[in-house]
C-alpha cells in the first residue's frame, strides 16, 4: 500500500540543483519546478547514472552521465520515449512528503533463477540462438 513519507525540508530544495534522498528502498531525485517540489527515481533510463548530480533549469534535469534531459514534473525524457518513475509530492509544515510505493519484495537466488528460466522458456530464448534451431 503506497504511503506518504516525510522526506526533506522544503527550504533545503532548489530549482537549480537536484538532491538525492533514499526512502523505502528507493533512491529519489528531488528538486523544485515552478516553486513546487518534484520527485523522480534517481536513475537515468539510459545508463542508470544518478540523476541527482545533474543540472536543473526550468524544471528540466540534465543527466550528468550522458546529457539526457528529463522533465521533472512527469519523468518524461525530452525528445525520447524513455521516462523515469515520478512520485507525487505535497508540502506539510515545511516538509516535503512523497507518495512512495511499497518496496519490491526481495527474492532469494532460487526464486530469481526460476523466474529467469520461466521467462526464457516462455520466449523460447533457452532453445534458440547460435547452434540451436528455432522452435517450431
Amino acid at each position: 500500500m503506497p504511503s506518504w513519507e516525510r522526506i526533506i525540508r522544503l527550504a533545503d530544495l532548489s530549482d537549480r540543483r537536484a538532491v538525492r534522498v533514499a526512502c523505502k528502498g528507493h533512491a529519489l531525485c528531488l528538486s523544485l519546478a515552478g516553486g513546487s517540489p518534484v520527485a523522480v527515481a534517481d536513475e537515468c533510463a539510459h545508463r542508470n547514472t544518478a540523476l541527482s548530480g545533474g543540472l536543473v533549469r526550468d524544471g528540466i534535469l540534465t543527466c550528468p552521465g550522458h546529457f539526457w534531459r528529463y522533465d521533472l514534473r512527469t519523468g518524461q525524457c525530452i525528445n525520447r520515449p524513455d521516462r523515469v518513475a515520478s512520485h507525487e509530492c505535497r508540502v506539510a509544515d515545511g516538509w516535503v512528503h512523497v507518495l512512495m510505493p511499497d518496496p519490491a519484495p526481495v527474492l532469494g537466488l532460487r526464486a530469481m533463477l526460476l523466474a529467469v528460466a520461466g521467462r526464457a522458456r516462455d520466449t523460447g530464448a533457452a532453445t534458440t540462438g547460435p547452434g540451436h534451431p528455432p522452435r517450431p
